[in-house]
């Protein structure tokens, strides 16, 4: 497995429950769905989830009334499934919802990339890609996830239309101009 690729992947094992659940619809025409008026909010409120839900959603808390309704939808399916969790899973999941909650936007947008794209291989490949994964040993695993953390700083090429650069004479030491 190449790193790149095991950094796609562990990306998306990361992100697997939390954004194919909470990421936020399109339109038809490709743009995000607007966000209810400030004075308006979504139902259900906070104070209306069941004690079963709000335990499940518990890292949501500060967060809830302020998301839409297609979000809450989606994390309420989250919170349907989470008493069959063990309680490891349980605790993942609530280390996973807290993590994704201090993501920027732009870094959920990245990790609900990721996830589609590695959803996107045949299960076969996928499972090939899990089990070279867990036999990774944890110091490649962490050099792995630290390679990861520092990509996720920097802004991705393509992500916005970089400005237009003046044009400078060719650089005579590298026999060319320079690369775009």
């Amino acid at each position: 497995m190449t790193p790149v690729a095991a950094f796609v992947f562990t990306l998306a094992l990361g992100c697997v429950a939390l954004v194919a659940l909470a990421q936020s619809p399109a339109t038809s025409s490709g743009h995000p769905a607007i966000a209810p008026a400030a004075k308006e909010v979504a139902k259900p409120t906070w104070k209306e989830l069941t004690p079963a839900q709000r335990e499940a959603l518990a890292p949501l808390v500060n967060e809830w009334d302020g998301l839409d309704r297609s979000r809450k939808l989606k994390w309420l399916d989250v919170a349907n499934k989470y008493p069959q969790l063990s309680p490891e899973g349980q605790k993942r999941l609530h280390e996973r919802m807290v993590e994704f909650v201090k993501l920027t936007p732009e870094q959920r947008n990245t990790a609900r990339t990721n996830f589609q794209r590695a959803y996107e291989l045949p299960m076969e490949q996928r499972q090939s890609l899990v089990q070279q994964y867990q036999e990774l040993p944890p110091e490649k695993k962490q050099a792995l996830a630290e390679k990861a953390a520092k990509k996720a700083d920097p802004p991705r090429r393509g992500a916005s239309k970089p400005e237009p650069k003046a044009e400078t004479p060719a650089d005579p030491k590298s026999g060319g101009s320079a690369k775009p």
